[in-house]
């Protein structure tokens, strides 16, 4: 089957949404050498599951870019269609974040990449295929070949893939996957700073359970590293040198270079950085009222059966 690639004429997509094969606008295309697809400045993007194609993005090196996503939206020169039938095989092993989100997994794969791992935080195509509906379990295939693509083997997922996690996992032979969790009101005290204030508190509780349900799905098929914020956010050398070798990682990580990592915001420069929500105050009544929620509803025989000590 043939690849084009296509000059963008300008991006239409909006900066936090989830990709998809509207984003761009696009000039007429050119044949190209499947080996394009392997070329250090393509990145996958997004998939257009309609004509069941990959859309992959050329752009300018942006390793280390707190979400992946929107710095290939950003900065995309051309978009190649590659369809399904002519992605590779994936890898069998790749490291997959799952979490629920404002816990810290952005810091974690700054202290990562410190450490010299090749990480790569929210490639957006799992999160569009976890969100379609109905679910596809054909995309598997796609899912790992789209992998094979990324400029590394661990990649940090978005929040909205809880919403298919065995879809996203089984696309492996033998992935290592993580799951980060946080305690619930600091985590939705963290939400609601983010939405300035305006964080609806059913909406927080049904999106907390999401995520443990996700986990639960996850640890009933694999052997899942369950991690906390609170074990990490001080980027000690012992929690993250125990992460790196459960990766497989070996060498050592100096405690001067974790406390650089740590003193600069591992979202800076984007929408959801310290800076964008100092003036923000916590709003006390909320975290009541959400500890009490999330009391009446949590899932307390799966907190119990996965000895979940913060939830």
């Amino acid at each position: 089957m043939n690849l084009s690639e296509h000059a963008v004429r300008s991006c239409t997509g909006k900066l936090a949404f989830i990709s998809g094969p509207d984003d761009f606008s696009l000039e007429v295309g050119h044949a190209v050498d499947p080996s394009r697809m392997f070329d250090p400045d393509v990145s996958p993007y997004c998939f257009d599951l309609a004509n069941r194609i990959l859309l992959c993005v050329s752009t300018p090196d942006i390793s280390g870019a707190a979400f992946f996503y929107q710095a290939q939206r950003q900065y995309a020169r051309s978009v190649m269609r590659v369809p399904f039938a002519s992605l590779p095989d994936g890898p069998a092993s790749p490291t997959l974040i799952f979490s629920i989100g404002r816990c810290g997994s952005t810091l974690l794969v700054r202290a990562l990449e410190a450490a010299g791992v090749r990480a790569v935080s929210e490639p957006d195509f799992y999160t569009q295929a976890a969100c379609h509906q109905p679910l596809d379990d054909s995309l598997r295939s796609a899912i790992a070949g789209a992998t094979r693509l990324l400029p590394s083997s661990v990649v940090k997922l978005r929040l909205e893939c809880n919403n298919a996690p065995l879809l996203i996992a089984s696309a492996f032979d033998s992935p290592r996957i993580m799951f980060i969790l946080r305690d619930p009101v600091d985590w939705a005290a963290s939400l609601r700073r983010l939405s300035r204030n305006s964080l609806d508190l059913n909406w927080a509780v049904a999106q907390l359970r999401r995520g443990l349900l996700a986990l639960d799905e996850l640890t009933r098929n694999y052997a899942v590293r369950i991690c906390y914020y609170e074990d990490f956010r001080e980027l000690d050398a012992g929690p993250i040198t125990d992460v790196l070798s459960w990766m497989g990682w070996s060498g050592t990580l100096s405690r001067e270079t974790l406390l650089a990592v740590a003193a600069r915001d591992a979202q800076d420069g984007t929408i959801v950085s310290r800076a964008s929500v100092r003036h923000i105050p916590d709003d006390p009544r909320f975290k009541e009222a959400f500890r009490r929620e999330w009391s009446r509803l949590r899932p307390a025989e799966l907190v119990a059966r996965l000895q979940l000590k913060l939830l």
